[in-house]
């Protein structure tokens, strides 16, 4: 979230090369920070091995260009590791519902691929309006895109998806309750 913030203020005092590197650094830091947590979170790895390459492009070129790509490709790894846990379940928000509810039954996982599947349909919008913002538009408004309106529609996401699943629940709930009294 504060990448954005430090590219647009960073390039306002050190040239694209010394400020790739700091961010490059803080990139490694973030990986040994995080190494016990990896493989609960599958997307950090090939999120911070594609930004690197964005980073690693802004140094070579002194272009601003690697820096705005970031989120682009940091959108492309989620998408990514989201897409293939479609095919090689559990899906990322299977994983992550059973951290809650240990036994999750079938219209549950049912649920969890279909919330997964959205959350792909949001990295390919959200990729395509920060790679538009990257090539098209003033530093300015790139930072506020990538740094605040997508954290707010990410919210939105959140939040619209939360809601659904206390109604999807409660309806759930609804149907054993009424199972049970068919069979008794």
């Amino acid at each position: 979230m504060m990448y954005p913030f430090a590219v647009y203020y960073g390039l306002q005092y050190f040239p694209p090369r010394f400020l790739a590197l700091i961010l490059l650094a803080l990139l490694f830091v973030r990986i040994v920070l995080l190494k016990n947590n990896l493989a609960k979170m599958p997307w950090v790895v090939p999120a911070t091995l594609l930004g690197s390459l964005a980073l690693v492009f802004s140094f070579f070129t002194q272009s601003n260009l690697g820096f705005k790509l970031y989120p682009l490709f940091v959108n492309c790894s989620l998408f990514m590791v989201f897409s293939f846990s479609l095919f090689k379940p559990p899906s990322v928000i299977e994983t992550f519902a059973r951290l809650k509810e240990k036994n999750l039954n079938k219209k549950g996982i049912k649920y969890t691929e279909k919330v997964t599947l959205i959350w792909c349909l949001f990295f390919i919008i959200n990729g395509c309006i920060s790679f538009y913002t990257a090539l098209y538009s003033e530093l300015e408004f790139w930072m506020l895109y990538n740094g605040f309106i997508s954290y707010i529609l990410m919210g939105c996401l959140f939040l619209g998806e939360f809601l659904v699943r206390l109604k999807v629940k409660r309806h759930h709930k609804n149907d054993e309750i009424q199972e049970q009294h068919l069979n008794d």
